[in-house]
C-alpha cells in the first residue's frame, strides 16, 4: 500500500479508555456496540464495568504511520506507575507499528443488533445514528513486538475492526482476533479517546508549529527494525532486533514557576522506557536539526527521516 500525502488531518493521538472482551461468535441479537449499553442493558450477563489495564497510546503520522504502545499499569503498590527504566518487558502488553487506513461503510448493525430473524423483525423500525461516519479500519503491522522482526507480511497479525463515532472525540472499535493467552478467538471492543494535537513550545520558541515526525530503521543483515513517530507533544518509538523488544514513550510538559503555576513552556520527560535498545526520540524534538531524508546513525544502525511536517495549530487543548 503506498504511503498517503503528508496531511494533518490524517494525524491523531489516541488514548485508549478501556478494553472490554467479548464472546465469539456472538450470540443473535447481542447489541453492537454491546459496552456503552452497561449495566442497563446486558444480556449476555457480562461483567457490568470495562476496565483499562493498561496505558495505552498510538500516535499516528500525517502519513497514517503509527506507533502503538500497550503498557500494564502496576499490580502491586510498590510498582511504579510505568515502568520507566529498561530491562525486562514483563510490563509490556504489546507494541507495534505500521501503516492505517480507514474507509467510510453504511453502519453493519443498523439495529443496534446482530441480526436474525426474529430480532430483525422487532426492530425493524429502530435505526440509529451517528455524530460521523462509521468506518471499517484495518493496520498494518511492520513491526510487532509478538512476532520476531523477521516474521513475513502474511504472518502478521490481520488487524482490522469497525470504528462507530460515539462523540467527536471518542471512537468505540468493534473487533475479532485471536487471545493471545488461549490462542483461540475473541471479539472485543475498545474506546478510544482522541487528544488535542499541541504544540510543544520552548524558551527559544514559545509559539512553534505542531510536528509529525517518522523515523525509521530497516536493516535486514542484522534483522533489526525500528520506528519513531513524534506528534505535538508525545514521542514514542520501538525497536526490535529479532524478539528482542524496547520502547519508549516521552511527554512534553509544562513547567511550573515559583508559585506553582504552569508556565507556557515546558521540557520533555521520558514516561516510558521498556528494553535496552537506543531509540532516537530525543532528535525529534530539535525539528531544526532533522529534514525529510535526513539521516541518524547510532552505531552500526542508520534512522531515516521519511517524515518532517510542520503546521500551525487548529484544536485548542480542551478544559479538564
Amino acid at each position: 500500500m503506498p504511503t498517503p500525502e503528508p496531511n494533518p488531518t490524517n494525524a491523531s493521538i489516541s488514548h485508549r479508555t478501556y478494553f472490554y472482551p467479548l464472546p465469539h461468535p456472538l450470540p443473535p441479537g447481542t447489541p453492537i456496540p454491546y459496552s456503552p449499553g452497561l449495566p442497563n442493558q446486558n444480556p449476555l450477563n457480562l461483567p457490568e464495568t470495562p476496565v483499562e489495564p493498561t496505558s495505552s497510546l498510538v500516535l499516528t503520522s500525517t502519513t497514517k504511520q503509527f506507533v502503538d504502545i500497550r503498557v500494564f499499569k502496576p499490580v502491586m503498590r510498590e510498582d511504579p506507575e510505568l515502568p520507566n527504566e529498561g530491562g525486562p518487558r514483563v510490563r509490556l502488553d504489546w507494541a507495534f507499528s505500521g501503516t492505517s487506513s480507514s474507509t467510510s461503510i453504511p453502519d453493519p448493525y443498523p439495529h443496534g443488533i446482530t441480526e436474525n430473524s426474529d430480532t430483525a423483525a422487532r426492530h425493524t423500525e429502530h435505526h440509529r445514528s451517528w455524530p460521523n461516519p462509521v468506518k471499517h479500519a484495518s493496520w498494518t503491522h511492520w513491526l510487532d513486538s509478538r512476532h520476531p522482526v523477521s516474521t513475513s507480511p502474511e504472518n502478521m497479525p490481520n488487524d482490522e475492526g469497525t470504528m462507530f463515532p460515539i462523540s467527536s472525540t471518542e471512537t468505540l472499535e468493534f473487533g475479532r482476533g485471536v487471545n493471545p493467552a488461549t490462542g483461540k478467538m475473541w471479539a472485543y471492543e475498545e474506546l478510544w479517546t482522541d487528544g488535542a494535537i499541541l504544540s510543544a513550545p520552548t524558551k527559544d520558541e514559545p509559539d512553534p508549529p505542531v510536528f509529525s515526525s517518522v523515523l525509521r530503521l530497516d536493516d535486514p543483515q542484522h534483522d533489526v527494525r525500528g520506528v519513531v513517530v513524534r506528534l505535538g507533544r508525545y514521542c514514542q518509538g520501538i525497536v526490535m532486533k529479532g524478539n528482542y523488544v524496547s520502547v519508549e514513550r516521552w511527554e512534553w510538559a509544562a513547567k511550573e514557576n515559583e508559585f506553582g503555576d504552569k508556565e507556557a513552556v515546558g521540557d520533555w520527560k521520558r514516561t516510558v522506557r521498556i528494553g535496552d535498545q537506543f531509540l532516537p526520540c530525543a532528535i525529534t524534538f530539535e525539528p531544526g536539526v532533522l529534514s525529510e531524508g535526513g539521516k541518524v546513525r547510532y552505531w552500526d544502525y542508520e534512522w531515516v527521516c521519511e517524515e518532517m511536517v510542520a503546521w500551525k495549530e487548529t484544536r485548542k487543548e480542551s478544559a479538564s
